[in-house]
């Protein structure tokens, strides 16, 4: 017999009213589970839709990264606590997310069954990475998994503060890139056409600025050329956009769009700092929770996120299965720049190897805010200039030939 899942309300042993869900083969064993955790069960019920609601959770996108640095912080001070696993995955299951609080509830379902935390996580892919896995496995082998926890809070946090820059720094450019788009659809779209019978019953000769915002009105406009280049864009830049947005895609477009960025002045450089940093400070988070060095190295793989880095490292974990050295290998793919290159070299001879990776891991977020100045101080005023260049262009483009022809009277 399969195992079904049940809904339930409960009194937990601080006289508190919790709910959620779990599986079991039989009502009575899910009463059982439930009198082993909770002080008295209120509500125990199997629902006919527990497995169509299961799978529209799972075929849901991933939770917030916010959400679960917060849960896992929880998790962690609840073991520290003594509260057992599945109690604490229980508990942290009644927070504000509440595809989270599913997901919690489906890896204390697995903890209850038999399987290990890793395990348990593992089964939930979207939302778990492999670096939260290991971390956890790590931490469950050494017994300390509320210290893996804690820092995979720590790692989560880093990581969605320098998201956070980045999205900050890149909003207000790409407000006025939207207005400034939608000012200039407005006059070719809208007000060129309308004008354009008084041009042509004027029967003077038209400006060249005129002439070209004419044409360009004409040709946008025109359903067999206007459309379909619209069109064209709008894919170019969707299809770029999800790319980018999934890092599990790895063809030869995701390979030209990640090659591409990194050669974009300035922005490539931004591209590769941030990267770096995401690298250096997971591989020091899991070299400090005592995982491998080899099965760190493929893990970074899977967050660097650009596939041409994520590329080197595959090959510079080639060859540090070969037996080439930490240091050797990473110089030999040109994964990092030279002075994190050297002191990699010196973690590795003075056996600091997850101290001085952290160390180059905040250097590479100091370098990448620094960029994010940069270009912050240069895209601004420059994205304004352009914007009132076209504008002022297509305002004296449509109004000159009403001052021609005023001046003609």
């Amino acid at each position: 017999m399969s195992a079904r899942v049940f809904f339930f309300k409960a009194i937990d042993e601080y006289d508190n009213v919790v709910q959620g869900s779990l599986r079991a083969k039989t009502p009575g064993l899910a009463r059982e589970k439930l009198k082993e955790i909770y002080a008295r069960v209120l509500v125990l019920q199997e629902k006919e839709d527990a497995v169509a609601q299961t799978a529209s959770y799972q075929q849901s996108p991933s939770v917030r990264v916010e959400d679960l640095s917060v849960y896992t912080r929880q998790l962690a001070a609840m073991i520290n606590g003594g509260i057992t696993v599945n109690r604490a995955f229980r508990f942290v299951s009644q927070g504000d997310s509440k595809r989270l609080n599913h997901v919690m509830q489906r890896v204390a379902d697995a903890i209850e069954e038999g399987k290990s935390i890793s395990q348990a996580l593992q089964e939930q892919p979207r939302v778990f990475s492999a670096t939260y896995v290991a971390l956890v496995a790590a931490g469950e082998k050494s017994g300390a998994l509320d210290r893996a926890l804690n820092k995979l809070a720590d790692l989560l946090e880093k990581n969605v503060r320098l998201k956070k820059r980045i999205t900050s720094t890149f909003a207000y450019p790409t407000v006025i890139a939207t207005v400034a788009f939608g000012i200039i659809g407005l006059f070719v779209f809208y007000i060129v056409p309308m004008l354009l019978p008084m041009f042509n019953s004027v029967g003077l000769e038209l400006p060249l600025p005129t002439k070209i915002l004419i044409n360009a009105s004409v040709f946008l406009s025109n359903p067999q050329t206007g459309i379909p280049l619209v069109a064209g864009l709008l894919g170019i830049i969707l299809a770029t956009v999800v790319t980018i947005s999934d890092p599990q895609r790895a063809g030869p477009f995701r390979l030209w769009i990640d090659q591409t960025l990194l050669t974009i002045p300035i922005f490539g450089k931004l591209v590769e700092m941030s990267t770096s940093a995401r690298i250096l400070y997971t591989m020091s988070t899991m070299l400090d929770s005592g995982v491998l060095l080899v099965e760190t190295m493929k893990t970074c793989e899977s967050v660097a996120g650009n596939l041409v880095i994520s590329r080197k490292l595959r090959d510079a974990r080639d060859s540090l299965v070969s037996g080439v050295g930490l240091y050797q290998s990473l110089a030999m793919h040109e994964v990092f720049g030279m002075t994190a290159l050297q002191m990699i070299k010196v973690g590795e001879e003075t056996g600091r190897l997850s101290d001085m990776t952290g160390r180059v891991g905040r250097l590479y977020e100091e370098d990448a805010e620094m960029q994010l100045d940069n270009i912050a101080s240069m895209i601004e005023p420059l994205l304004m200039g352009i914007m009132g260049i076209v504008v002022g262009f297509i305002v004296i483009a449509s109004f000159m030939p009403m001052i021609n022809l005023v001046n003609s009277l």
